[in-house]
């Protein structure tokens, strides 16, 4: 759900992606820093595996991940939120 909020706040771009701090999202969920973005990586690999995202991982510590949220989730998005 956070994943579809923040697409939907960035103005529902037509690829469907957004860029995702992994320790913001473990903060914003109220998780522990390091068990936290463990988490979260292992939450976004998850639906990566269902194919209900994309996501590329960054180089680096501390970077982005760009995910890509799949068509149905985001025809879903729309349906409840409006277009």
């Amino acid at each position: 759900m956070l994943l579809v909020l923040q697409w939907l706040d960035e103005e529902r771009p037509a690829d469907g992606g957004v860029m995702v701090s992994i320790a913001t999202a473990a903060d914003e969920l109220d998780l522990d820093s390091d068990e936290g973005l463990l988490l979260v990586m292992g939450a976004l690999s998850t639906l990566e595996e269902q194919r209900r995202i994309e996501v590329r991982w960054p180089r680096g510590p501390g970077a982005d991940a760009h995910v890509r949220l799949a068509d149905g989730i985001r025809s879903d998005a729309l349906r409840l939120f409006g277009t």
